[in-house]
């Protein structure tokens, strides 16, 4: 009798813990966020701060069905795009060799042939009028420590048709389709290791650590150690997840951050589907194990008694 009473009060007070303190502690923990949001206008048009959406305003004020490819692709050359950034695509290399931009730039300036495929088209829009706000650094860049990227202040046209054309040529280049190693690189490999894949950012990382003030983390692992929910919400508005994080706003569409993840997944967890599968043969084990030790329990009890 003493050992039900023991055990009734053990799960009572299992029970009122885990009923109790476990909601409680895992809200404080994991606060309730969001969903990843991929049209990043209305995101961010539900900020309080008026400038944010003021930004966004604006750029959703920019018609990009107007844009005009052939246009864009001189306003690229005119507004000094090329000066930093290669077009492959274009037979236009990079002007600075990877290590040489990172020593003056702090990340490599991507190649923009495939940027249209990897980012959605507003967003793409935004980051070209102003990337600090796009990518919601303002808290890390300011006028007294400027983006190294600098706001689009145009090509002696009008702005926002200049940012239309732009965005129209950057599409009219884009691949039709991308793997999803190289949708990864692309996306996230200036400046994270994936040493499983062995990816490394190109030039030197204490320039980029001292650019983002921490150094970013290998992300072979980070499939296992977060969510991918956790993962997909970071990505889509890191942010939110971590306020005054230095990582920036990526700016992937839904699809391509997919990929992302998929990649993520296939490399940092590639035995997942075993790992889980075992569970049930561990299951099956010890129904068997607990099968014949019960047999064996009545088997010596009929000898002792």
């Amino acid at each position: 009798m003493k050992e039900l009473t023991a055990f009734i009060i053990v799960v009572a007070v299992t029970a009122l813990i885990y009923i109790g303190v476990e909601p409680y502690a895992h809200s404080v923990m994991n606060p309730h966020v969001e969903p990843a949001q991929f049209n990043f206008v209305k995101a961010d048009d539900e900020m309080k701060d008026e400038s944010i959406k003021n930004f966004w305003s604006e750029v959703n004020a920019i018609d990009l069905s107007k844009g005009d490819a052939a246009r864009g692709a001189e306003i690229i050359q005119m507004a000094g795009c090329t000066g930093c950034h290669g077009i492959k695509k274009a037979s236009i290399d990079n002007p600075m060799d990877p290590k040489t931009s990172v020593s003056g730039l702090s990340v490599a300036p991507a190649d923009l042939s495939n940027i249209a495929y990897l980012y959605d088209e507003k967003f793409l829009a935004g980051l070209i009028k102003d990337p600090a706000k796009a990518m919601k650094l303002t808290h890390k860049f300011n006028d007294e420590n400027p983006f190294e990227m600098p706001a689009f202040f145009g090509a002696g046209g009008d702005l926002n048709e200049e940012i239309a054309d732009i965005v129209a040529y950057l599409k009219s280049i884009a691949p039709k389709t991308m793997s999803d190693d190289a949708v990864f690189k692309e996306a996230c490999v200036r400046c994270h290791d994936m040493k499983y894949a062995k990816m490394y950012p190109a030039g030197n990382k204490k320039e980029i650590s001292k650019y983002l003030g921490t150094t970013p983390p290998d992300l072979s692992m980070y499939i296992r150690s977060r969510s991918t929910q956790y993962l997909n919400d970071f990505i889509n508005d890191p942010q939110k997840m971590l306020a005054g994080t230095a990582m920036p706003r990526v700016g992937l569409k839904q699809s391509t951050q997919k990929q992302v993840l998929s990649f993520m997944s296939a490399t940092g967890d590639s035995k997942k589907e075993e790992r889980e599968s075992l569970g049930y043969y561990l299951m099956g084990y010890f129904l068997i194990l607990a099968i014949f030790a019960t047999l064996w329990k009545r088997k010596i009890w009929e000898k002792l008694h």
